[in-house]
């Protein structure tokens, strides 16, 4: 009998975390009432708010934090509700559970991600403001990735967008730019990329158009093997990306590895519209690399000589070029 009466007991514990989990709203409610308390944990450290909130049901959610339940209940992952309602997009439970305890922004899971990476992580870029409204940080660890470069790996230029709105507003101390961390924006890996670097290598343009908007001086930065990122583009052959950066203002005449400059990254890739683009935007069609060769040089294609010819042509030809000379007088004995 002392058997059969402990298992009644141990049933309305399993059953609300159980019922939160299948949505089951008449359940939780019939258990909350009859005692069962909202707190309980199963196996794995997950309580009826945590299945709540990873399935979405929001009125179970709402319903288990009026009758007391903790959103700071970490499972065997280290992770809140709030955590599993991020990893599942579901937005309003987010706002729900951000509104009962503001400060859960900041909880880790795993010891390392809090909620802003997640939501980095997976894309949501509302989410990502929720949490910054509520006080959650950019910056990472030191040799870490931040957020920001979560999203820009990604290609998320939404949620790039957000968070570097955020970074600029920083009101931060002379002191504190010294002696704090970098912006993340300026963060590196331990690779030494910043989040800028992740967007062009993996050919993300509407992140790379989002970041030279905030920071049009990131036209002249480099990655972790100190190569410019705009040769990078070059090399990749991604012409709307080479576009966003002439857009906003980049040196053509910037030297790279070997003394290379724009013009001839562009013979190598051998892209005749690549060429005609950074001629068209002034490039010095005789600038020497460090060996003293101009980018003519770099290829052995005729089609490609041609136009690099025939553009110099026309520019020492001047505007006069196009106007027809004068014909010379007819010799006296020819005239009438």
């Amino acid at each position: 009998m002392a058997e059969a009466s402990k298992d009644n007991q141990d049933e309305p514990v399993e059953n609300i975390i159980v019922a939160a989990d299948n949505g089951r709203l008449d359940l939780v409610t019939k258990l909350l009432e009859g005692g069962a308390d909202p707190n309980t944990v199963d196996e794995i450290g997950n309580s009826a708010l945590h299945n709540a909130a990873k399935k979405g049901h929001w009125h179970i959610a709402r319903l288990l934090l009026e009758k007391n339940a903790s959103p700071r209940i970490q499972n065997g992952h280290d992770a809140i509700p709030l955590h599993l309602a991020i990893r599942g997009g579901h937005k309003q439970i987010v706002r729900l559970l951000l509104e009962c305890d503001p400060s859960t922004c900041r909880f880790k899971e795993n010891g390392r991600w809090e909620p802003v990476a997640v939501a980095a992580i997976l894309g949501h870029a509302e989410i990502a403001q929720n949490l910054l409204d509520c006080g959650a940080t950019t910056f990472g660890e030191p040799d870490f990735d931040t957020p920001l470069h979560s999203a820009a790996r990604k290609g998320y230029h939404d949620v790039c967008d957000v968070l570097l709105k955020h970074d600029k507003g920083l009101n931060r101390t002379l002191w504190e730019k010294i002696t704090g961390p970098s912006l993340p924006v300026d963060s590196k890996d331990y690779a030494g990329d910043t989040p800028f670097a992740f967007a062009v290598e993996k050919g993300h343009e509407r992140c790379v158009e989002v970041f030279l908007s905030h920071y049009p001086e990131l036209v002249k930065s480099r990655n972790g093997q100190k190569t410019l990122l705009f040769h990078r583009a070059i090399e990749m052959k991604n012409i709307e990306m080479v576009r966003m950066f002439l857009n906003h203002g980049v040196d053509l005449e910037m030297k790279g590895s070997y003394g290379y400059r724009a013009l001839h990254k562009a013979v190598t890739s051998k892209n005749m519209e690549l060429i005609q683009l950074i001629l068209d935007h002034g490039a010095i069609i005789d600038a020497k690399d460090s060996n003293g060769y101009p980018p003519a040089s770099a290829t052995g294609d005729p089609k490609i000589r041609m136009l690099l010819r025939n553009h110099a042509n026309a520019n020492t030809k001047g505007p006069s070029s196009s106007v027809a000379p004068t014909a010379s007088a007819p010799p006296p004995e020819y005239q009438a």
